[in-house]
């Protein structure tokens, strides 16, 4: 799964303003110079620019516990700094959240408590200190029912563990409209870039997405972040309810080319998911339920597989006896079927009518019953 989730809430929060003139690039040249207690010395630490495109820099931690990373850069981009032994906590607390500008950017950290972190250099790490004070407190709380969540499916409590989500639900909603209200008082902020297609990317709403992109100052709408953002509204239109579905030829699991074209004539479920997604995992008995409910109604499902290994998608293909078409480009994330369709996480689906036309999205369990029965009678 990949939605957005409490711990990128965690980061999305740390990382909210940065105030500039329109005549300000913030590209150049940089340094960070940091020093971590507690570090051992000789200990690789990770820089990783919120990119997909960007390859981590990395550092070797020196006798008293010093780094320094240097570079350039176009204009500010967010980034983690982690060590690689603490990847799963990287995603949660242990990074240290920054911006990378030009000039130089002080650190100072304790190994465990990286998120802390003192960040010096930059108007966006200044304004980062401001806006943490307001907004940490909201993602801790988030933080700690999103595990009192996962522990109660766990234990197979499911009403409790969908009152939380409730609860959960209500705190993302006003801290995304906060955030909100913050990009559109900030058009000319790389930052307000970053939150506005780190947000929007997660969601379907078109207007939503528009109206941040429109709100933009042209120069940040030319940035990195900002071009992110206008390809989620490509996207988004391009795979709105109503549009016809995006075509694509992948390889099923024979290596045979599979069309999306050759389904016409038929309602399609187009599922996405992989065999490493929990989610995806716990919705496939719904999806053999409709199929084996619906298949003699003019109805099929094509999965596309967000996996890299082939062996662990054609395993869960077997132990969880999918029988429709599957196909992948092995190429998880990085897939360009998911990119065609903004897809940001699974288990994810859209329902096509018999001339390839999208006319519902992401239905789960009944919901996605219900809908097929009311569409073949």
């Amino acid at each position: 799964m990949r939605h957005i989730s409490f711990a990128l809430l965690i980061l999305t929060v740390l990382m909210i303003s940065c105030k500039q003139k329109s005549t300000v690039t913030g590209g150049g040249a940089y340094t960070i110079s940091g020093k971590i207690e507690d570090a051992v010395p000789g200990e690789m630490i990770v820089c990783r620019q919120q990119t997909m495109e960007a390859k981590p820099d990395t550092a070797v931690i020196a006798k008293d516990g010093s780094f320094t990373f240097k570079g350039t850069i176009a204009e500010p981009i967010f980034a983690s700094i982690y060590f690689p032994t603490s990847v799963v906590e990287a995603a949660r607390q242990q990074a240290i959240n920054l911006f990378i500008e030009a000039g130089s950017i002080e650190i100072t950290a304790q190994k465990s408590k990286l998120i802390d972190a003192t960040v010096k250099g930059g108007a966006c790490n200044n304004e980062l200190i401001e806006i943490r004070a307001i907004t940490k407190p909201l993602g801790v709380r988030m933080m700690g029912i999103s595990d009192s969540i996962k522990l109660l499916y766990d234990l197979h409590n499911v009403t409790a563990a969908t009152a939380l989500q409730k609860e959960a639900i209500a705190l993302e909603t006003a801290q995304n409209k906060a955030l909100a209200k913050h990009i559109k008082e900030h058009p000319k902020s790389y930052a307000s870039a970053y939150l506005a297609y780190q947000l929007n990317s997660y969601d379907t709403n078109i207007d939503s997405a528009e109206s941040a992109f429109i709100n933009m100052d042209p120069s940040i709408q030319t940035s990195y972040y900002g071009k992110k953002l206008k390809g989620v509204i490509d996207a988004l239109k391009s795979t709105a309810i109503g549009t016809i579905a995006p075509s694509f030829t992948a390889n099923d699991v024979q290596g045979n080319p599979v069309s999306l074209t050759s389904f016409k004539g038929k309602y399609l479920l187009l599922d996405f998911w992989a065999s490493w997604c929990g989610p995806c995992r716990q919705e496939n008995p719904n999806v053999v339920k409709a199929y084996s409910l619906f298949k003699t109604k003019n109805f099929t499902i094509l999965s596309v597989s967000l996996d890299e290994d082939k062996a662990a998608w054609q395993q869960a293909i077997a132990n969880d006896q999918l029988a429709w078409t599957q196909v992948s480009d092995l190429a998880g994330w990085k897939s360009p079927i998911a990119g065609l369709y903004n897809i940001q996480s699974i288990p994810s689906n859209l329902l096509l009518d018999s001339n390839g036309k999208i006319i519902a999205k992401d239905l789960r369990g009944d919901d996605l019953i219900n809908e097929l029965n009311a569409r073949l009678k």
